[in-house]
């Protein structure tokens, strides 16, 4: 078989009969009535408290060499008797700490009782038994060297490896991405690889754990592995895939597989034989519910869900095999551990291509969406009309723009606007709005804004900055006799400039430079226009007198 080691000397020898009684009846009761046997191979049972198995050794003439293998299984005792062909036995009592584990498989197996001379018949009685693959499952087997399952360690141990790496991919998603389905996925592959680890009997080769430790372990990294494995396809599946019941269901499982699994652990008296029927038998339902969430996403259009589709199909086969042969519709032989594994190793690695792929499509709309965003933010602070800053946009990075060294503020004003909207409608004075801001446009020392209406500010840092301001106040007549035909008169514009030294920068908000600038916009109006009004700023207890220059 794939799962065991091959044996030396001696082909595994699979039990003759088995019988069920109550635990008042012992072997020799039932060798003296032939009749209660069964010697098929089929049929195996855990019903009564006590099972019953007869292996014919056919003579063997060195039965030191021969050990009881079975499948790993809780139970309360087992008693092995030896029986020669001269008609003498030997017995020994078998506890579950006293059977050992093995180390590449999920198997089980104890040294046979002593006894001088050739052997021709071993019974086996079982009290408890929790599970019938102990019955069926159950061979008499040579010793077998202990690097006999080198190979198959090597190779679960490859698989766990593989498990390993998906741990270390959600870390580094996670820490990029706080997303729910990264965490159930590393819940998910931390179970599954706890259930290779155990099933697989490569936890045996590293510490000794009671029997029913591994069995309790085994169960609960089986279910809690299956309940992340839903919750993760449930947040991994794009938004709008599923309805609200699909959650729901697949969230209740929460609920529902470790319910059954400390039912499968835990139930006894008449209960114990049917606990491994139903608690397989639980999960018909389980694969049902994949099976229906998967179709609808698919149907339903979600990219994520292809991937969990290739990954539990495997798994679902697997799962499919092992639920009918529990509920005895058919007999899966134990070889379907390895498939198991594989299956498990398929499942993480192309669920883990689907976290990826999740976590890519999840970025580029995170990226679109600050683009967005900053866009959007953009807009916020621009003018419509004439794509210029408005004001908010300078109000608001006002300190942060003086140091950087915007110190020179201007205030423009059209002169007589009011006429032009007037004589010639609002959308030639539009035409006019849109000319003086190409006159104003901003440059790396230069930022451009519109206050509203027909009022622009400039603000200027580096030399000559009163000059600049000036020759972009002056290029508004020419910029709009250029763009805006049909105007019978020159639109001109008047300028308040204030040029504050650094001394005075940490005194200076806005809002007081602003009213600087329109006091000296407005003396330049009352000057007559089209002219500019300026001063230099180097202290607010007292400044310069204001100098004007004319257009």
């Amino acid at each position: 078989m794939s799962a065991r080691p091959a044996l030396a000397e001696t082909a595994p020898i699979a039990p003759a009969c088995h019988a069920n009684a109550g635990r008042d009846v012992a072997f020799a009761d039932l060798l003296a009535d032939p009749q209660r046997w069964d010697c098929s191979p089929r049929d195996w049972s855990i019903s009564a408290p006590r099972a019953f198995l007869s292996f014919d050794l056919g003579r063997q003439a060195d039965p030191s060499k021969l050990r009881l293998s079975t499948r790993l299984t809780r139970f309360e005792t087992m008693r092995l008797t030896l029986i020669g062909i001269d008609g003498r036995s030997a017995s020994r009592v078998v506890t579950p700490d006293d059977m050992t584990l093995a180390t590449s498989d999920w198997m089980m197996g104890t040294a046979l009782p002593r006894l001088d001379g050739p052997a021709e018949t071993l019974i086996v009685e079982v009290d408890e038994a929790r599970h019938p693959g102990m019955l069926s499952d159950a061979r008499v087997v040579a010793e077998m060297p202990d690097n006999a399952s080198i190979r198959l360690e090597l190779l679960f141990a490859a698989i766990c490896g593989i498990l390993c790496v998906p741990l270390v991919f959600n870390i580094a998603f996670y820490r990029v991405l706080r997303q729910s389905f990264v965490l159930w996925h590393a819940l998910a592959v931390l179970m599954m690889l706890t259930q290779t680890f155990v099933t697989s009997g490569l936890i045996n080769r590293f510490v000794k754990l009671p029997l029913d430790q591994i069995c309790a372990i085994s169960a609960f990294s089986w279910g809690f592995g299956v309940v992340a494995g839903a919750l993760f396809s449930v947040d991994l599946i794009e938004p709008g895939k599923l309805d609200p019941l699909h959650k729901r269901l697949m969230r209740g499982l929460a609920l529902w597989i470790p319910a059954w699994t400390c039912f499968y652990l835990f139930a006894g008296g008449g209960l114990r034989a049917l606990a491994s029927p139903l608690y397989f038998a639980s999960f018909i339902p389980v694969l049902g519910l994949f099976i229906w969430v998967m179709t609808v996403a698919k149907l339903r259009g979600s990219r994520a869900v292809n991937f969990q589709i290739a990954a539990w199909t495997p798994i679902m086969v697997a799962g499919t095999i092992r639920m009918v042969s529990s509920i005895g519709l058919t007999d899966a032989p134990l070889e379907m551990q390895m498939a198991q594994h594989l299956s498990i190793a398929f499942e993480v690695v192309v669920a883990s291509l689907g976290v990826a792929d999740r976590f890519l499509v999840i970025r580029r709309q995170r990226d679109r969406a600050q683009k967005q965003s900053r866009a959007f933010a953009e807009l916020a602070e621009r003018d419509p009309l004439t794509g210029l800053l408005n004001r908010r946009a300078v109000e608001e990075r006002f300190e942060e723009l003086k140091a950087e060294g915007f110190r020179t503020m201007a205030v423009i004003d059209l002169d007589h606007f009011k006429k032009v909207n007037d004589n010639y409608g609002h959308a030639k004075g539009d035409d006019v709005l849109r000319a003086t801001a190409h006159a104003l446009q901003s440059d790396d020392d230069t930022l451009s804004v519109r206050l509203g209406g027909e009022e622009f500010l400039l603000l200027l840092r580096g030399k000559n900055t009163a000059a600049r301001a000036e020759q972009r106040r002056q290029a508004i007549s020419s910029r709009v006799a250029a763009n805006v035909p049909g105007l019978d008169r020159m639109v001109t514009a008047s300028m308040g400039l204030v040029e504050h030294s650094l001394g005075s920068l940490m005194r200076a908000d806005f809002a007081t430079l602003y009213a600087q600038c329109d006091r000296l916009l407005y003396e330049a109006k009352e000057a007559g226009r089209n002219r500019t009004m300026s001063e230099k700023i180097r202290g607010f207890s007292g400044h310069a007198p204001p100098i004007e220059a004319t257009g």
